[in-house]
């Protein structure tokens, strides 16, 4: 079990593939054969790592495979939202299985595209919707499949993650509709930051291990208290999907205070609870922990899995199938609902231009326990 990588990209989040490419380069089941790095004189020190193991550096993509098509099992590709599409197929068509970074692509039409090509070279796609690779995420799917709490009724997520000015800044796409080509990309908490757990709360409500739900409605509120951005920094939303689960989803960069993600699944005979950094548990009706444990970084797991699926082994990836189903999310609340541009509620007298929406801990933790969305429990930022 051995396999050559190539890399697209060191600096940003290209930086944490690569660390995770490093651990596996350690254990001796992966080369880092290439890398692209159009920005060299900005990251020395990876440039020098990369170096002393003999990587090839090439300044694109198109260098890059026009040298090394067909020698490649792996090509990571954690860039933004507008290069996922072009740089899979890229890959996929020198010969390359690809882990591209979360979401797939801006359009489910894009995610189709990426499908096709997918079965056209005969190699697999990836999406890096690390959570999904958990070990625990799996065992929770499989004894939500085993029907031991009934049917799954109801999924409720919320999550509070400040961001300040300087992660609006960080590149020239953060808060977009569109990239500077006009690709759509929908940046947004639950495109990006938070993607993960809208992913993990439609994969939970899928009819089988493999899949994810399907959403055919969508109803809440988006709020934008940035002004400078075109899409919205915090949304309360509910889908349902068409085997008749509700999504409850509310999420928020506007807060001076952190709370990692919180996923609570309610079933006909009993619930399960989930949070990044945290514990879970699997409970019966009457209260009874039945399952439990601590939710580690799912990275290693995620990494390794690529290891084994290039290697040729029959292991689980997130596929682009279930990925789809986030993005059809994203297309459907971007058509249907509208931005409300916050005044009243809000403040920003920090220094480094965080956004405080009024109550909002408060107001997401009992909508958590109560599954209604702000608006349906009185609560109106205006």
């Amino acid at each position: 079990m051995f396999i050559k990588v190539g890399l697209i990209g060191v600096s940003g989040y290209g930086r944490a593939h690569l660390n995770n490419l490093l651990n596996l380069v350690k254990k001796g089941v992966a080369e880092i054969t290439a890398a692209v790095i159009i920005n060299p004189e900005q990251v020395p020190d990876a440039l020098q790592i990369l170096g002393d193991m003999g990587t090839k550096i090439y300044p694109s993509t198109d260098a890059m495979f026009a040298e090394l098509a067909g020698e490649l099992d792996l090509v990571c590709i954690p860039t933004g939202i507008a290069f996922h599409e072009p740089m899979t197929i890229q890959a996929l068509a020198a010969g390359a299985n690809v882990l591209v970074e979360k979401p797939a692509a801006g359009t489910t039409a894009a995610v189709e595209r990426m499908i096709e090509a997918e079965k056209k070279y005969g190699k697999f796609v990836a999406v890096g919707f690390q959570h999904t690779y958990a070990r625990e995420i799996q065992f929770i799917k499989q004894y939500l499949l085993g029907q031991r709490l009934g049917k799954v009724r109801k999924i409720i997520c919320a999550g509070i993650w400040p961001r300040t000015d300087q992660y609006y800044a960080r590149n020239n796409w953060a808060g977009k509709m569109l990239a500077a080509d006009g690709t759509p990309i929908y940046d947004s908490p639950i495109n990006n930051a938070f993607a993960h757990y809208l992913n993990l709360e439609l994969f939970f409500a899928g009819e089988s291990f493999g899949k994810s739900a399907h959403a055919v409605s969508v109803e809440g509120k988006l709020y934008r208290a940035r002004k400078t951005i075109e899409t919205f920094d915090s949304c309360t939303v509910r889908f349902k999907t068409e085997n008749d689960v509700e999504i409850v989803t509310m999420l928020t960069h506007t807060s001076a205070e952190n709370v990692d993600p919180i996923i609570r699944i309610e079933c006909e005979k009993g619930e399960v609870y989930w949070q990044v950094n945290g514990t879970w548990n699997i409970r019966s009706a009457n209260g009874e922990v039945l399952y439990s444990g601590k939710v580690e970084a799912p990275h290693g797991d995620m990494f390794m899995d690529m290891v084994r699926k290039a290697s040729g082994e029959c292991v689980f990836c997130c596929p682009l199938s279930v990925a789809a189903e986030h993005t059809n999310c994203i297309e459907m609340l971007t058509k249907e609902l509208e931005v409300t541009l916050l005044e009243d509620s809000v403040t920003c007298n920090q220094p480094d231009g965080q956004f405080v929406l009024d109550n909002v801990v408060d107001v997401f933790a009992s909508c958590l326990k109560s599954g209604k969305l702000p608006c349906e429990s009185g609560i109106t930022w205006k």
